[in-house]
């Protein structure tokens, strides 16, 4: 009974993915503003030991990216995600990964078998709402800060249009100055 439950779960954690995904960016009123201090100064460490929090990296454009291992929009976002890390690193951007109520045993496996170069670590649901600032803790969610810390853009699920757009507002982040 416990497995068909959690099982359950998964599969409505995905289509509720997949019906925002339809909607595309949709943080609205949160755009353009700080992070809570409690999600900027949260230090955390990646499953190879770097330390890190959102306010360190400022003066970057940082890409966070909420999955999990086994949603299948998670899995078709992760290329998307790499290709911007491999593409933009050298322009200021910093990728990382935030696999949520996961095993750190089960996201190792994850990062080797979908050759993941950028920092990961693993957070709790309670984590992912602080930096979301919502209930909502539907899989694929990608934020990007721009330099100055601010959020310039909140995205729910996977498609190719969204992830079109996600690339664009990276690019469009770096160019500022």
């Amino acid at each position: 009974m416990k497995t068909y439950q959690l099982s359950s779960l998964k599969v409505f954690v995905c289509a509720f993915a997949l019906i925002i995904c339809v909607s595309g960016n949709y943080a609205g009123g949160k755009i353009g503003q700080l992070p809570k201090q409690a999600a900027a100064q949260k230090q955390m460490q990646s499953l190879d030991g770097h330390s890190f929090s959102l306010a360190s990296m400022r003066g970057q454009v940082v890409v966070l990216d909420f999955f999990t291992t086994w949603c299948g929009h998670s899995r078709l976002h992760i290329p998307t995600v790499k290709r911007i890390d491999e593409e933009e690193r050298a322009n200021g951007a910093k990728v990382v990964g935030l696999a949520v109520e996961e095993a750190d045993a089960t996201v190792l496996r994850f990062i080797k078998e979908h050759q993941i170069d950028y920092p990961v670590t693993t957070v709790t649901d309670p984590v992912f709402g602080g930096y979301v600032e919502s209930r909502d803790v539907s899989v694929p969610q990608t934020l990007v800060y721009g330099r100055d810390g601010r959020l310039a853009a909140h995205f729910v699920g996977h498609s190719a249009e969204l992830d079109a757009e996600l690339a664009a507002t990276v690019k469009r982040e770096l160019a500022k100055r």
